[in-house]
């Protein structure tokens, strides 16, 4: 039973991940193709594809790469409130709609 929990909690975590780098990569003014984010890694736009659908988790090595590439911190990639945070921030969704 354990076991299981803990599969589904990792599936979760990458999920949520791979969530805000999709997240960041099209949360711009110009469109941005997985394999520019693939390039600077070094890595083909199909692992960028695996990070963001929640198939592989980034190891952390990656992870501090993929962070510097977008300007964030590795913590804002494996907070589970990231993207909520920054539409709050950005206006999309207002806070007092969540307080009824």
């Amino acid at each position: 039973m354990a076991k299981n929990r803990d599969k589904e909690e990792v599936k979760r975590f990458a999920l949520m991940i791979g969530s805000n780098l999709r997240y960041l990569r099209l949360d711009r003014a110009t469109f941005m193709p997985q394999k520019v984010p693939a390039a600077h890694l070094g890595v083909t736009h199909q692992q960028v594809e695996k990070y963001e659908n929640g198939k592989n988790v980034p190891c952390s090595y990656r992870l501090v790469q993929l962070a510097n590439f977008y300007k964030v911190t590795p913590n804002d990639l494996t907070n589970p409130d990231f993207i909520n945070s920054k539409s709050i921030e950005k206006g999309v969704i207002h806070v007092d709609s969540w307080k009824r």
